[in-house]
């Protein structure tokens, strides 16, 4: 069983479970013991690294795409991405369910290597020096089952340099900041999905990384559950960290992210901050409730004063209006009992995806690649 990656001249790690070291020693038994078994010493590379010492004048980027391409068999894939990551940001990947954003996502975390064009971490190639500046959360569960939450943070911080009380320090906040602490003692197994997310979170934030790559960390969590996972990943945008996160929930990357990047079949299509992507929006929208509404009725709809984009889907139609004052009275005036409900909120950066892309973002779950 892998649980993390090691360098090549790594020492080799006996664990050690909990009945066998109440065996070995006295007093309270570890919830698992680390043995050395090679002789030389851990590399000084494995040190976990803090923001603190990012924090020098002339910062390198944190990463960087040049002209990268991959494509997958079958033909699906990335082609030409340019993307910087800034210090203290989030960057939002945002797009439906196979437009690429977790290949880009692979990219930067070195899984997948560009079969064209360049990706730097920090100014350097991809390597073990950059890897261990990164925490990684992908949207499979990465946890084994049979170690407790306790025990899984304990591990994965061992293998980033962490020790003693510091270690057990960040263990416990970040439990409780992610409300685990009470199920530290429990399983992996008895968890749920979303429990499982916050866990795999905690292990990516444990050794301080100055760049999170996060595939989706809040898909299907309650909102409560979102809102302490944006908090935790808060403190360290705070502290200087980049965060990439992939999305195609327009909501949340309208209200976290610094700068949001529009990527549709393996393109990146636009790149702006979430204001500066709606600007260019009429002020209202207006959501339709209309199950017979046709082609001529969007048409004419189209032509309409006052309206922008018009997108029709199976049994709604959603405006951006100028003025919805203006425009509802007009509209039941001229359709009358078709259209069941009508709803009027702010424009977002949902109707500008339609606006650039040209069709809605729908939450498909197409394998996202």
């Amino acid at each position: 069983m892998i649980l993390a990656a090691l360098p090549s001249r790594s020492p080799t790690v006996e664990l050690i479970c909990a009945s066998e070291a109440r065996k070995r020693r006295t007093g309270t038994p570890e919830l698992f013991s680390v043995r050395r078994i090679a002789a030389y010493r851990t590399p000084d590379r494995l040190r976990a690294v803090s923001s603190a010492e990012s924090e020098t004048p002339n910062s390198p980027t944190p990463a960087r795409l040049s002209g990268a391409c991959f494509q997958w068999p079958g033909g699906r894939g990335v082609s030409d991405i340019d993307l910087q990551v800034e210090r203290g940001q989030v960057i939002g990947l945002l797009g439906p369910n196979g437009a690429g954003k977790t290949t880009i996502l692979k990219m930067l975390s070195g899984e997948s290597e560009p079969q064209q064009g360049s990706v730097t971490i920090f100014d350097q190639p991809h390597g073990r020096g950059a890897r261990r500046r990164i925490g990684l959360v992908l949207q499979e569960p990465s946890t084994d089952d049979l170690m407790t939450l306790q025990e899984t943070l304990y591990l994965h911080g061992r293998l980033f340099g962490l020790r003693g009380r510091t270690l057990h320090r960040r263990c416990d906040q970040l439990l409780d900041s992610l409300g685990l602490g009470e199920r530290a003692a429990d399983r992996c197994e008895t968890l749920s999905g979303g429990l499982r997310r916050r866990l795999d979170l905690a292990r990516a934030l444990l050794h301080e990384p100055d760049l999170l790559l996060l595939d989706e960390p809040t898909l299907a969590l309650d909102p409560d559950s979102s809102a302490a996972i944006w908090d935790t990943l808060s403190i360290r945008v705070s502290a200087g960290a980049a965060v990439v996160v992939c999305s195609n929930d327009t909501a949340e990357a309208e209200a976290y992210a610094n700068r949001v990047v529009i990527v549709d079949e393996g393109q990146v299509v636009a790149e702006d901050t979430p204001a500066s992507l709606t600007s260019g929006l009429l002020h209202d929208a207006l959501e339709l409730d209309w199950p017979s509404a046709t082609g001529n009725d969007v048409a004419e709809l189209e032509r309409w004063p006052g309206v922008g984009t018009v997108l029709w889907t199976e049994d709604q139609i959603v405006l951006t209006v100028e003025e919805s004052s203006e425009i509802v009275p007009h509209l039941f005036q001229r359709y009358g009992s078709q259209i069941e409900g009508i709803r009027i909120r702010e424009s977002s950066l949902r109707d500008a995806w339609f606006q650039i892309v040209g069709r809605p973002l729908t939450n498909s779950r197409e394998d996202e690649r």
